[in-house]
């Protein structure tokens, strides 16, 4: 019985080896392929792996896992016999990637001793000649511009600015354009008032900040007409911050002037449940001896609103900002802001803060 059962177990391990032994094996002619200096416009830089199975048994490649998504991949999933071969096919995508390069391609096969081969390709991208189109990143049809929002970043109350943006006919054909929806407070034209075609042009406006009578961070649209057709009508959004102007003011009218001072510029409402309507009351002083005017209140999002009884406060007059900060649909931790722009001149921005947790 011992013998019979020795016998058995030799067996059984001689068939076990055997089993074992019939996997497939991958040989690559090479690892590594070096394209050289290969042009921009040339898209798709293409190379074959070429490899062989030198195993006992059928291989199956599992997986090829390239480094970048620059980098693509194609094999066949079918079993590759004893002795027969195959490749992998790597494509190296060559725009807007000028410069060297050197990538990792990771071949998987279905042999549990050396699962894992990196190949590699490298090379240089020459990169292509720019075109006059080329400068211009945005695109409307076949108007091209440097920018689609044109701001004027720092603009005084009593102030008056032009600026202009570059703009480019990417067409064979002339290109008529005109302005709509354009608010009293600016003035836009072209410069030419017709662009020919693969022609460069200027679209200048002027901001009136007096006309607009607002504060802070302000945004318009305007419509731009042509007769592009693909796309006719496009939009430009021109944006400013604007601040008051107390350049004129004397040291004397300084030391009169309004002082906003709040007893604290921070809540923070704890731990709540999602769906709570949060409300506080942030309280101030007029501290200066000219009235306080309350010129702009701003919140970050459209679930914060603010309410404010009064505008104006005399010397030593106390008031309040009410803020109401609806959680609904909300979870985990929140900071809300809200912009207090007033006529005082040290301070005339101030930004209260409200936060906290939803469950």
């Amino acid at each position: 019985m011992k013998l019979l059962s020795g016998s058995l177990l030799i067996i059984s391990l001689l068939f076990s080896y055997t089993i074992k032994a019939q996997i497939g094996k991958i040989k690559f002619e090479k690892t590594t392929y070096d394209f050289g200096k290969v042009k921009e416009e040339t898209k798709l830089a293409v190379h074959n792996f070429k490899f062989t199975n030198v195993g006992n048994g059928d291989l199956k490649i599992l997986n090829v896992r390239t480094s970048c998504g620059c980098t693509a991949s194609e094999y066949s999933r079918s079993p590759i016999k004893p002795g027969a071969s195959g490749t992998i096919k790597v494509t190296y995508h060559t725009s807007h990637r000028p410069g060297a390069f050197r990538k990792s391609i990771t071949v998987t096969i279905n042999n549990p001793d050396k699962p894992n081969t990196v190949l590699f390709i490298k090379g240089y991208v020459i990169p292509k000649k720019k075109s006059k189109a080329d400068f211009y990143p945005i695109t409307m049809g076949h108007l091209k511009l440097m920018t689609n929002h044109l701001a004027f970043n720092d603009i005084k109350t009593t102030e008056i600015k032009t600026d202009s943006l570059k703009v480019f006919n990417n067409w064979d054909k002339t290109m008529t354009i005109s302005f709509e929806q354009i608010p009293p407070h600016l003035k836009v034209k072209m410069s030419p008032s017709t662009l020919e075609a693969h022609h460069e042009g200027y679209i200048i406006i002027t901001y009136n900040a007096p006309k607009k009578k607002d504060f802070g961070l302000v945004y318009d649209r305007i419509a731009i007409k042509t007769n592009d057709n693909i796309q006719p009508i496009k939009t430009l959004t021109i944006s400013a911050r604007i601040s008051q102007d107390f350049s004129n003011l004397t040291k004397k009218e300084l030391k009169k002037a309004p002082k906003i001072v709040f007893d604290n510029t921070s809540y923070n409402f704890g731990k709540v449940k999602s769906g709570t309507m949060v409300s506080y009351r942030f309280h101030f002083k007029n501290e200066g001896k000219k009235p306080l005017s309350i010129l702009k209140i701003k919140t970050s999002c459209g679930c914060t609103t603010t309410k404010l009884a009064q505008r104006s406060f005399k010397k030593n007059k106390k008031g309040y900002i009410e803020v109401n900060f609806n959680s609904s649909g909300r979870k985990g931790r929140q900071h809300k802001t809200i912009k207090v722009i007033s006529n005082d001149p040290k301070n005339p921005l101030i930004v209260l803060n409200i936060s906290g947790e939803l469950d």
